[in-house]
């Protein structure tokens, strides 16, 4: 049975629940409850889990940072469980750097798998571990912010935090003309210059 730590991260969005092994950080869910998030955590691993904040200082100061509009890179260990299509895919997600914006469809391109755009996005919406991969930094090739396994207004205050303003749709069409990844003040010069 494989032992996994756990413990909680006070943010401006509530509770967040990470977990990890002795690998690296394994889950993060936002706003369950500590059963729930222990329901998740032995139906993912039929795991022994123990609460200890102590091993996730690291994370909840880079958070602290993040949310006070920092730019933080996440660089810890990473205990990430996919196949290898999501693992390539969250390689790429994590490389996406703070303020910029890609698309499902370059994420397909820069893994090789140009034809892969639906499972692309399948494997975005499978990301173990929001913000620090930060799939909110991945939309529709069309400009509109496509999903998000958090909810569309946590990914609007994610990216409005990252200083990525969020598009409304009387700008979408122009929108399909932008190359990603692109940085936030190309983005702001092409909508408002």
């Amino acid at each position: 049975m494989e032992q996994i730590y756990y413990a909680d991260i006070q943010s401006p969005l509530g509770i967040i629940w990470v977990a990890g092994t002795d690998k690296g950080i394994y889950k993060i869910e936002l706003n369950k409850t500590e059963e729930s998030f222990l329901k998740i955590l032995e139906s993912d691993n039929k795991v022994k889990s123990e609460y200890k904040r102590k091993e996730f200082h690291a994370l909840e100061e880079m958070f602290e940072r993040y949310f006070k509009g920092t730019p933080t890179s996440f660089n810890l260990p990473l205990d990430l469980r996919g196949t290898d299509f999501q693992l390539a895919i969250w390689k790429a997600v994590f490389r996406i750097p703070y303020g910029r914006l890609s698309t499902y469809k370059a994420l397909a391109e820069d893994i090789g798998r140009p034809r892969a755009v639906r499972a692309a996005g399948n494997a975005v919406g499978d990301n173990p571990l929001p913000i620090i991969i930060p799939c909110h930094r991945v939309i529709r090739s069309d400009g509109t912010l496509g999903g998000y396994g958090l909810g569309l207004e946590v990914k609007r205050y994610l990216l409005n935090l990252e200083g990525i303003p969020t598009i409304n749709e009387s700008l979408r069409k122009r929108i399909s003309r932008i190359e990603y990844p692109m940085s936030r003040d190309d983005l702001l010069k092409y909508f408002f210059e």
